[in-house]
């Protein structure tokens, strides 16, 4: 009859990709919202010249469990985007899941800007 009456046969699309849905959308709602989360979140505040050899950086610091010491990699780069300056912050553990931090970091010339590089759980 099918033949007959140019009735396609079913294919079995319809149910794949209604399994792919059913599963692949709470991953993907998942992922969106663990990526867009992250357990530590550095935003630069600013930077600024106080002496030739140094210059000083404000970075804020965001943290879903603020019970957990960190460490910071700061640098310091020179006009040609060198890395003049290097240190590694200690943030200690807190009750605050937001902090602002200064620091001072050293250079070898002139430091034209800084940045925070990371800032990873701190190692025992």
């Amino acid at each position: 009859m099918a033949q007959r009456y140019g009735i396609k046969q079913k294919s079995g699309w319809k149910i794949t990709a209604g399994i792919t849905l059913f599963l692949g959308l709470p991953w993907l709602m998942w992922s969106a919202w663990h990526f867009a989360n992250p357990e530590i979140r550095v935003t630069l505040i600013s930077f600024q010249n106080v002496k030739n050899d140094s210059i000083e950086i404000t970075y804020k610091i965001d943290r879903r469990d603020p019970s957990n010491p960190l460490t910071c990699t700061l640098v310091a780069r020179d006009i040609d985007k060198n890395v003049v300056g290097e240190i590694e912050d200690k943030v200690p553990a807190s009750m605050q899941s937001t902090i602002a931090i200064s620091r001072t970091i050293p250079a070898r010339i002139t430091p034209v800007n800084a940045a925070v590089l990371e800032c990873r759980a701190a190692r025992g």
